[in-house]
């Protein structure tokens, strides 16, 4: 068994909504180790259903530290999801990523995004000054990849509804349409210079293969991309493939970084 020091965390974003987090430090004594910001998707939560608990042990394992949050609106966060917008995911983000950055623990010079579906989304828009990003499921079209996905629930001039399998129900508000208006996607991708991963899977039942090679076409070097042959946008059933490449490639731009 992976042993780690864990615990709950609480920050309040920009319109004092309390976000709650889970800081993850490996178990060996030091100063700073680097840390990944793990980013969840679209009206979900900061598990993403076992992924990033999974990855947050296994980064801890060789030296690095995590922080994974549910986005206002999510999981144990306040806030109400169907009145969010991109622009308020962005803001979450940043306020997330200042306040690791201000953690004791962290070493500035060697922070890491890991993002989910949606949450490569949010990360684009932010565009951080990091030193390193894995985009798995990752798209840049929000309102197209998402108004498909709510298929005849779209409705962007009242209020949206998508029925989850499980019975679940997501509703979104005329803003959240209308924001993507707002982020130059392409533009906003050419700030980001630190290297990039991007993952996904061959068989991704939510988001076309053809967005993350637009991604990839329109991303800086130093880039590089992997499709998971057979795995879903869940990554099922081929997520041990998925977690040694991502634990992999951050030992490499992180942990074993020159900076």
């Amino acid at each position: 068994m992976i042993l780690t020091i864990e615990h709950k965390v609480k920050i309040k974003n920009r319109f004092r909504e309390a976000l709650i987090g889970v800081e993850v430090l490996p178990e060996e004594k030091r100063g700073k180790y680097p840390v990944v910001i793990m980013v969840h998707g679209f009206a979900y939560y900061k598990e993403e259903d076992g992924i990033f608990v999974e990855i947050g042990e296994r980064l801890a394992e060789i030296g690095i530290a995590s922080y994974r949050f549910d986005f206002s609106g999510c999981g144990e966060s306040e806030g109400d999801y169907s009145d969010t917008t991109l622009t308020k995911l962005r803001d979450d983000l940043e306020t997330i990523l200042e306040y690791v950055k201000l953690r004791p623990s962290t070493d500035t010079n060697r922070i890491g995004i890991l993002a989910q579906s949606f949450g490569t989304t949010t990360t684009i828009a932010l565009a951080p000054q990091v030193n390193g990003i894995i985009l798995m499921g990752s798209f840049m079209n929000g309102k197209k990849v998402l108004a498909d996905l709510f298929g005849e629930g779209y409705n962007p001039e009242e209020r949206s509804v998508r029925v989850d399998s499980d019975g679940s129900k997501t509703e979104m508000d005329p803003p959240f349409w209308k924001d993507f208006d707002n982020h130059d996607m392409k533009a906003l991708l050419k700030r980001i210079n630190c290297p990039l991963l991007l993952i996904h899977g061959s068989l991704d039942d939510h988001v076309p293969l053809s967005e993350m090679e637009e991604i990839y076409a329109n991303a800086n070097e130093p880039k590089e991309k992997v499709i998971i042959d057979g795995a879903y946008h869940s990554l099922e059933p081929k997520r041990e493939e998925v977690y040694r490449k991502v634990v992999d490639w951050f030992k490499k731009t992180l942990k074993n970084s020159s900076k």
